[in-house]
């Protein structure tokens, strides 16, 4: 159980130190463009068997905050991504499309484990963010147009397909399994908690070490990626909570709508950019996931010191 603790809580830091790693290594784990995708199939599949179901009735009575969490996340996570995107990597398409997909991207499970960390409304998360599996394969092109069609060129049917088999199928067989077999659940934290996070550690390794060459290419637009992403990251989560706020919602509603807005699943923009994009458009991707992670800790840490109504226990799913 130590090891499983010490990698889902270090896992930020795991990331950044095997991404670097992989970069100097000179032996690395080649396989097939395939193969991320399936490693992040399994991250969803454990977050579909360990989700909790019954917790969706809750959300009836919450329409009002649900359609305002969804507009924030499609209005400012995207329009700050294309806005950075232009403004820093106008004559880099591929690091700009990758900056763009990090943030046209269904929330990241992750989402869900800081709102209940933080005491906020995770039902709201979920439900959120099954509406944005629907929405990104629409918005995700449409924010492509202005970049070079000769590099970045992402139809609306090869995006929906990889939604639907990246994320809906094993989501779905998860959600099946733990349905038929409900006792399943109680016994597969574990497994979900050190599977996840070992999953995402491997799609790291494996995204890197593909995209060597294309990265110390472009070593000295690195310092630059980094500061576009902290600020892709920091604006929409801190904008999302004042304006949540502002509009009256409540503490668990607002603090949700910061996890939710803010933290994209940037392991399938990093999946979705080095099958459509390229090898350098994983780099805005994963330095995103970096930030994400680390940040998002952080501010759940701080917000489990206040005090407010809690939500079911129900909803804490060790994935990530």
């Amino acid at each position: 159980m130590s090891l499983i603790k010490f990698v889902s809580e270090k896992l930020p830091i795991l990331i950044l130190l095997v991404a670097v790693g992989t970069y100097f290594s000179p032996v690395y784990w080649q396989v097939s463009s395939w193969v991320p995708s399936m490693l992040l199939g399994v991250v969803i599949f454990f977050a579909g068997l360990s989700m909790n179901i019954e917790a969706f009735k809750e959300i009836r009575n919450k329409k009002r905050e649900l359609v305002l969490v969804t507009a924030l996340k499609w209005t400012l996570t995207v329009f700050v991504s294309i806005g950075l995107a232009h403004l820093f990597f106008s004559s880099k398409p591929e690091i700009a499309a990758g900056l763009i997909l990090a943030g046209t991207v269904p929330s990241a499970t992750a989402a869900t484990v800081y709102t209940f960390l933080a005491g906020g409304n995770a039902s709201l998360v979920v439900a959120a963010s099954l509406l944005d599996v629907a929405i990104s394969p629409i918005v995700t092109p449409l924010a492509m147009l202005g970049l070079s069609n000769e590099q970045v060129a992402i139809s609306f049917f090869d995006l929906l397909l990889s939604f639907v088999l990246i994320v809906v199928v094993p989501m779905g067989i998860g959600l099946w399994i733990q349905r038929s077999l409900p006792k399943l659940k109680i016994y597969s934290k574990s497994v979900t908690k050190l599977g996840s996070s070992l999953a995402l550690l491997l799609i790291v390794h494996t995204l890197v070490g593909s995209g060597k060459a294309a990265i110390a290419s472009e070593m000295n637009s690195i310092p630059l990626i980094a500061a576009a992403t902290l600020v892709q990251v920091v604006f929409p989560m801190a904008a999302a909570y004042l304006i949540a706020r502002a509009l009256n919602l409540g503490e668990e509603d607002a603090r949700a709508a910061l996890f939710q807005v803010g933290l994209c699943n940037t392991a399938l923009a990093a999946i979705l950019a080095f099958r459509f994009i390229g090898e350098l458009g994983t780099v805005a991707p994963i330095f995103n996931m970096i930030f994400n992670l680390s940040l998002g800790a952080l501010i759940a840490n701080h917000f489990s010191k206040s005090a407010i109504q809690p939500v079911k226990a129900g909803w804490l799913k060790n994935t990530v």
